[in-house]
């Protein structure tokens, strides 16, 4: 093989790894505003969860299983490109491959691009999870209270007969499921 055919080859190579890194691009930017709409949906569900809404709540998870799907399968398409990446840059073996780190052995501007965007990614991903977080907390809060509310009514109309110290009866008063619910 001559010098022009290696040279070629170079190019070639470096050519098809600049396709690819922009393919991981275009996948995190995807990802990215997969993740803005999981962030909207949440708000949604916080809001709907304050109001009872029962039907914004079967929307919103409707909405959030066709975004997760999409998500699913643009995470898998992201690893695969990242092991494509990682290959041709002859990443070496048994080492994590971080985006971001791999990111730094490509040209720019291509490379400032996707460290970008993984930074950009990393941080609705965190605004995410906080928002789950404080939706899952007034989640279990309300069903906490349902539950009370529903101890409650369960006792209602019932009469409580205990013995009193001198034997007697002590009788208690019927409760109506006003009191229940306060």
């Amino acid at each position: 093989m001559n010098k022009s055919q290696t040279t070629l080859q170079v190019v070639a190579s470096g050519a098809a790894l600049s396709e690819t890194a922009e393919g991981l691009e275009q996948r995190l930017s995807r990802l990215q505003t997969l993740l803005r709409r999981l962030l909207e949906l949440a708000e949604e569900k916080l809001t709907a969860l304050a109001r009872a809404d029962t039907e914004v709540l079967q929307r919103c998870a409707a909405a959030e299983a066709e975004v997760l799907d999409e998500a699913f399968r643009l995470e898998q398409e992201r690893d695969a490109i990242v092991a494509r990446l990682a290959h041709g840059l002859q990443w070496p073996k048994g080492r994590a491959v971080h985006v971001t780190e791999l990111a730094g052995r490509l040209g720019e501007p291509l490379a400032s691009r996707i460290r970008a965007r993984s930074m950009g990614l990393r941080e609705v991903a965190g605004a995410l999870r906080e928002k789950n977080r404080l939706t899952a907390s007034v989640a279990q809060n309300l069903q906490s209270h349902v539950r009370g509310i529903f101890s409650e009514l369960a006792k209602v109309n019932q009469e409580t007969v205990v013995y009193g110290p001198h034997g007697d009866h002590k009788h208690t008063n019927k409760r109506s499921w006003v009191d229940a619910v306060g």
